[in-house]
């Protein structure tokens, strides 16, 4: 994904897809790929090299977050 993007701004629902490092140990070279995932959630905070997503938020301000390195990001779309 290209950093220099207009990231979406703080507060709308996003769906993003994103790499995770992986371990392989006795497999082939050819297995040895980074794990595709995704997350949607509500972007809650943005940095110069990271986002924070809420997937699920209380009034209080707490609730589960998952910080994600722009790096890792390969598609990041606005759910309407």
């Amino acid at each position: 994904m290209d950093h220099k993007m207009r990231w979406p701004k703080i507060g709308p629902r996003v769906h993003v897809e994103w790499l995770d490092p992986a371990i392989y140990s006795m497999c082939e070279l050819s297995e040895a790929v980074p794990c595709e995932y995704w997350t949607e959630g509500t972007i809650v905070k943005k940095k110069k090299d990271y986002v924070v997503l809420a997937t699920s938020q209380y009034k209080d301000g707490s609730g589960d977050f998952t910080a994600l390195p722009k790096g890792m990001i390969t598609k990041i779309e606005v759910i309407t």
